[in-house]
């Protein structure tokens, strides 16, 4: 088996001057209020609990100044730099978040009922890669409903992991495993010990499906590339892991449109598994896989969510 460099994963270390300043989780993601939300989203009718959100989500726009100038920070190379669109943007993706956790929660609660537009030759990649019966990695970043995804793979047979840094509280990240499990996922935690990242590539040696947000940013542990024109340091797990298992990498995006959820699939990325040895070839290779997503990204900048600076050097005010 080649060796993994765990790279931005379960690694701590020190800043250094030119890194993003993170910023803490949201007092709100406690265990405590994602049951609040579980039962709230069982006792009340869609249409209400989707208004709620929506106004929450504005008061959270306009109270939280710190964080409101993060998002916009994020936003603006996506948006060639255009503040005030930037700044529209936010609001419309702290409302649209709002909502989407909602439709977070319902899908946790067990309903899985929703409408998914696909594209049938899109599919066909999909199709292709579980035929070979190999492992699969799925790549996404955070990017719409991305957590649906398990339920529409479901249709091609796969019994997909989703591997995950670990929540806030040890407690949360139970619940929401809990939950994956009941709507037939698992959850593999590689937050806290990169000899996790062993077991991944025994499960995709042995033929699994996998998933992998692949937008956080990996601080001085990471690669450094460059993504919508901007220094952004990489997490080079996903390609890590291609390299020590011979893996399928698929792109993959759920996006929100009006009721309906929008799969669209990338054509796989294909790589010489020797070639990979070497740092460099890695690093633009993490590169190439991340600017496949630019597009995506720049049609639906209001559904791209993070919370956390993701550039160095920008001003988040």
């Amino acid at each position: 088996m080649h060796g993994i460099d765990a790279s931005g994963v379960g690694a701590r270390h020190r800043r250094t001057g030119d890194e993003p300043r993170p910023a803490l989780p949201s007092a709100f993601y406690r265990a405590n209020f994602w049951r609040a939300g579980l039962r709230l989203v069982r006792g009340l009718p869609a249409w209400l609990v989707d208004r709620v959100c929506l106004g929450l989500g504005a008061v959270c726009f306009r109270l939280d100044r710190r964080r409101r100038g993060v998002v916009v920070a994020n936003l603006l190379p996506v948006l060639s730099g255009d503040r005030p669109a930037a700044q529209r943007a936010a609001g419309r993706l702290y409302r649209r978040f709002a909502v989407k956790l909602a439709d977070l929660l319902r899908l946790e609660n067990g309903e899985t009922a929703c409408q998914w537009i696909t594209n049938p030759k899109e599919r066909e990649v999909i199709e292709t890669v579980r035929a070979r019966g190999r492992g699969v990695l799925f790549l996404t970043p955070h990017l719409g409903n991305w957590e649906h995804g398990g339920l529409l793979l479901a249709d091609f047979g796969l019994r997909l992991t989703v591997l995950t840094l670990g929540e806030p509280e040890d407690e949360l990240t139970a619940a929401r495993a809990a939950s994956r499990a009941r709507l037939g996922m698992e959850t593999l935690v590689i937050g806290h010990d990169s000899f996790a990242l062993v077991e991944v590539v025994k499960r995709l040696n042995a033929g699994a499906a996998m998933a992998i947000a692949i937008d956080r940013p990996a601080g001085a542990q990471g690669v450094r590339v460059e993504w919508f024109g901007q220094p952004f340091q990489a997490s080079a797990v996903a390609v890590e892991l291609a390299r020590a298992s011979g893996c399928a990498l698929v792109g993959v995006t759920f996006v929100r449109r009006h009721h309906s959820l929008v799969a669209t699939v990338l054509p796989e990325f294909t790589y010489d598994r020797r070639a990979l040895g070497g740092r460099e070839a890695r690093r633009h290779f993490t590169q190439q896989i991340l600017r496949a997503f630019e597009p995506a990204i720049r049609d639906h900048p209001d559904q791209w969510y993070h919370f956390v600076p993701l550039w160095a050097g920008r001003n988040a005010t």
